[in-house]
C-alpha cells in the first residue's frame, strides 16, 4: 500500500509519544474485548513503536476497541493507549482500505448523522447490508426490522419525551419541568426529578422497553423529562462526529455508550438505573423482580464497580440474588455495532454458559448489550432470558400511609 508522508510522520509523532511502554500487557488484560482481538492494543502500541504503517492500517483491532478506555486507566506509564488507538482510526478512516463490520458500522453512523439528529435502526441495517454486511443472527434482526417497520406504519417512528416551550423539557405526564412531580421525599428526590433525561438512539425505537423504562421511573416517584432538542451522542460512528448535545445540568442517561461520549464533552452524566435505585433506598421503597436470582451484565463501556453496584442494590431491594463471578465476565464487551454483525464475543458466550449453568436470566444495563446477548444466545441455542433492567425489576407497593386515619 502506498501510504503518504503525512501518514508517516502521524505514526512517527505517535511512536515518540509512547517511548516509555515497556509492553507489560496490562492495557491488554484489561482490554474487555481483548480475546476477541488479534493481539490486542499492547500489540498495536508495539507495531506503533516499530512505525509499522501498513500493518497498523491493516489491523481490525483499532476498530474491535469501543473506546472504553480501560488500556489507558490500566497502563503503568499512564499512556494514552485509547488515545492512541482513536488516532489510528481517523488515520485509517482518510487513508486506508479496511472492510471489516466496526469499520463498516461507524462509516454507515457518520453518514446518518450528517443528515439527521439521530441514528434510525431500519435505514442503518439497510445501509449495512448494501455494503455486504448481513446480520449473523439473521432470524433476530427480521424479527426486529419487522417490528420497527410495523411500529412506523402504525402511529410512525416512536415519539421522544417531548419538550415544554419555555421550559426545555416535558414530563411524561405532560407537564413542565419546573414542575415538582415527585412522590419521594427531601431534597434529593426533587433534584434528581429535575435532571434532564438523555433518552438517546436506542430506546424510542424500543416502545415496549421505553415503556417500561417510563414506568419504572415513574412509580418510584422519578418521572422522566427529556433534554429538549438531545441529538445522537455520536458514539456510533467512533469519533468522526462528536454531539451536538451539552449541559451545563447533570443529566439522567440509560446508555453507557452516551455516558462516555456526554462525559467527553463536558455533560456530566448519572445513569438512570443507578439514581433510580439510590432514590428507592432513600425513600423505603422495594422493588419486584422477574426471578428469584440473576447474572448482571454491564457490558464494557459502563463505570463496571458502580453499575455492578447498582445491579446488586437493586437485588438487595427486591430480595432477590445477583450472581456474580470474577469482575471480566460481567464487563467483557458484546461486541458493540459490529457484534450483530460478526458474532457473538468470547465475552458473551463465557456469560452466558455461567448463566445457564444456574438456571438464571442475564440482567444488563445496556440495551444495545441486551440485543446482542439475545442474538448470542439464539444462535448457541440456549435457553437463556435476557432482560434490559426494567424488563426485570419494577417498582414494589410504596408503604401505606402511617398514623391513624381517624385523626
Amino acid at each position: 500500500m502506498a501510504v503518504s508522508e503525512h501518514v508517516r510522520r502521524e505514526i512517527h509523532e505517535l511512536a515518540e509519544e509512547n517511548r516509555l511502554c515497556y509492553q507489560c500487557g496490562q492495557c491488554t488484560s484489561a482490554c474487555p474485548s481483548g480475546f476477541d482481538l488479534d493481539g490486542g492494543p499492547r500489540q498495536v502500541i508495539r507495531l506503533i513503536l516499530a512505525e509499522q504503517v501498513d500493518e497498523l492500517l491493516a489491523s481490525e483491532d483499532i476498530w474491535r476497541c469501543s473506546a472504553c478506555g480501560s488500556c489507558s486507566e490500566a497502563c503503568p506509564m499512564e499512556l494514552d493507549v485509547a488515545g492512541a488507538l482513536a488516532r489510528l482510526r481517523a488515520l485509517e478512516r482518510a487513508h486506508g482500505g479496511q472492510r471489516c463490520p466496526e469499520r463498516e458500522a461507524a462509516t454507515v453512523a457518520t453518514r446518518h448523522l450528517s443528515r439527521r439528529d439521530r441514528i434510525e435502526n431500519v435505514s442503518f441495517g439497510a445501509a449495512m447490508v448494501a455494503r455486504g454486511f448481513v446480520p449473523k443472527d439473521v432470524i433476530g434482526a427480521a424479527g426486529t426490522g419487522a417490528s420497527l417497520l410495523r411500529q412506523k406504519l402504525r402511529r410512525g417512528p416512536a415519539a421522544p419525551l417531548g419538550a415544554a416551550p419555555g421550559t426545555g423539557v416535558r414530563g411524561t405526564d405532560g407537564t413542565s419541568g419546573t414542575t415538582d412531580r415527585t412522590t419521594g421525599t427531601g431534597e434529593a428526590a426533587v433534584a434528581t426529578a429535575r435532571r434532564p433525561f438523555y433518552v438517546g438512539c436506542a430506546l424510542p425505537q424500543d416502545p415496549e422497553a421505553l415503556a417500561q423504562t417510563r414506568a419504572v421511573a415513574t412509580d418510584l416517584g422519578l418521572p422522566l423529562v427529556e433534554a429538549a432538542g438531545a441529538p445522537c451522542c455520536g458514539h456510533p460512528s467512533r469519533g468522526a462526529t462528536a454531539t451536538g448535545f451539552t449541559s451545563d445540568d447533570t443529566v439522567l442517561t440509560v446508555c453507557p455508550a452516551c455516558d462516555a461520549s456526554l462525559e467527553e464533552a463536558g455533560t456530566h452524566t448519572v445513569p438512570l438505573w443507578e439514581a433510580l435505585v439510590e432514590h428507592a433506598l432513600r425513600g423505603g421503597r422495594d422493588l419486584t423482580a422477574a426471578a428469584p436470582s440473576f447474572v448482571p451484565y454491564v457490558g464494557c463501556l459502563g463505570e463496571h464497580d458502580r453499575a455492578l453496584d447498582a445491579l446488586a442494590g437493586a437485588a438487595a431491594l427486591a430480595h432477590v440474588d445477583c450472581l456474580t463471578s470474577f469482575p471480566s465476565l460481567h464487563a467483557g464487551c458484546c461486541g458493540a455495532l459490529g457484534g450483530m454483525y460478526r458474532g457473538e464475543t468470547a465475552a458473551t458466550r463465557r456469560l452466558l454458559d455461567y448463566a445457564a449453568e444456574r438456571f438464571a436470566p442475564v440482567v444488563t444495563t445496556c440495551l444495545l448489550c441486551r440485543d446482542n446477548l439475545r442474538s448470542a444466545a439464539r444462535r448457541r441455542r440456549l435457553p437463556i432470558k435476557v432482560h434490559y433492567w426494567p424488563e426485570f425489576f419494577s417498582a414494589g407497593p410504596a408503604d401505606p400511609p402511617t398514623g391513624d386515619a381517624h385523626d
